[in-house]
């Protein structure tokens, strides 16, 4: 029996290597760790929330702020906002403006596309009409947005477990949660019981109702690659004999119950997954590549990550993007406010221009295509 094996380090001189040694070199299979992961990542908080709810108020989403039990699950949810949400937008810009490699390579982004914000701000202060147009063109992306996140942190599970899919599967993973975000893309402008008429005291338009030939064609697609999907996951399973990881089947399926629920269940959904799923999800991410990068200990093996969150360095960056996102979504609004601006407005403003900034640049920074990206997200 083996108990040790064998490579050559520096130099070509033989190191021996213990198999505890040999495991702790893997990738380690989680962003932070089990229960952590869980809850806020692949939708456990959600699921756990969901269930207060019910508990509690049956399915509606709680309003009522002189009801204990609903003024409670209301601040959870503004906490959450303004923890998570808001935070995970800013999480963004440490990446941006991290290492001076970073500054480099990111300098349109952190330039060029912020100056671009400017003016839109600015006509959004000028025209409330814009302004309502910009956040309904948020809420009409928002969900493509929260798809493909949850895409590419589910190949990050699958690629840390040693599941890996060929071009062909990729490409229908891919599309497969494409066509999902096309179905309520194109639900939400066929269907005004779909289309909210106030976010958080905007008023909002309806850019609709599109042909119902669009929504049934997108529906078909969504039922074809879903079982093309399926396909290739029972092809892994059988051939393969390769299990889709747990997290990645977790954040499809919220995804998936996000996207295609309906009704109340749909409402209470959207009242908890920004913060509870893809905020907290994303702030998890560049937290872990933050540590990674360069707050990890002098030796220190990823699979140790978990000890680092409380972490001076952990701490550190999370105060900094909890409160620069406070900045931007609550003390923005009332300062103008305080000059005469309607508070609400403001907020809408201030979402619309700064998750414009934010989808963009996401899909610069965040490429598994990029050596240095893939080798820090997947350590």
């Amino acid at each position: 029996m083996v108990s040790s094996s064998t490579a050559y380090g520096i130099g070509g001189q033989a190191v021996v290597q213990q198999p505890g040694e040999v495991a702790a070199r893997q990738p380690y299979p989680w962003i932070i760790n089990p229960v952590f992961d869980f809850i806020f990542v692949t939708g456990g908080g959600v699921l756990v929330f969901m269930l207060i709810n019910v508990l509690y108020l049956g399915w509606q989403v709680p309003t009522d702020m002189s009801q204990p039990s609903q003024m409670a699950l209301i601040t959870l949810m503004f906490l959450s906002q303004h923890i998570f949400a808001d935070s995970h937008n800013t999480a963004t810009y440490m990446r941006i403006w991290g290492s001076s490699e970073d500054r480099a390579r990111f300098k349109f982004y952190r330039t060029w596309l912020v100056y671009a914000g400017v003016p839109i701000f600015v006509l959004g202060l000028t025209k409330p009409e814009f302004t309502r147009s910009l956040v309904y063109l948020y809420l009409i992306t928002v969900f493509w947005h929260y798809a493909m996140q949850a895409f590419g942190i589910a190949l990050i599970y699958c690629y840390k477990r040693r599941y890996f899919f060929n071009k062909l599967e990729t490409e229908i993973f891919r599309w497969f949660m494409l066509s999902m975000s096309g179905y309520v893309i194109v639900r939400f402008l066929t269907f005004q019981d779909f289309s909210p008429r106030n976010f958080y005291g905007v008023s909002i338009p309806f850019w609709g109702p599109l042909p119902l030939f669009f929504f049934y064609a997108t529906k078909w697609l969504l039922i074809s690659l879903t079982a093309a999907f399926v396909v290739v996951v029972v092809r892994k399973l059988i051939v393969e004999k390769k299990m889709l990881p747990l997290p990645a089947a977790l954040l499809v399926t919220t995804v998936a119950c996000l996207g295609l629920s309906t009704g109340s269940t749909n409402s209470m959904l959207w009242f908890y997954m920004p913060g509870f799923f893809h905020g907290s999800q994303y702030l998890a991410v560049c937290l872990a590549y933050y540590l990674k990068e360069r707050g990890m200990p002098q030796g220190m093996n990823t699979w140790d990550i978990g000890k680092e969150l409380l972490s001076w360095t952990a701490l550190k960056y999370v105060g900094t993007v909890i409160l620069t996102g406070c900045f931007f979504y609550i003390g923005i609004p009332h300062f103008f406010m305080q000059l005469g601006f309607d508070y609400a407005m403001i907020g809408g403003l201030v979402l619309g221009v700064i998750n414009y900034h934010h989808f963009i640049t996401d899909a610069a920074i965040w490429r598994l295509k990029d050596k240095h990206c893939r080798d820090t997200l997947l350590a």
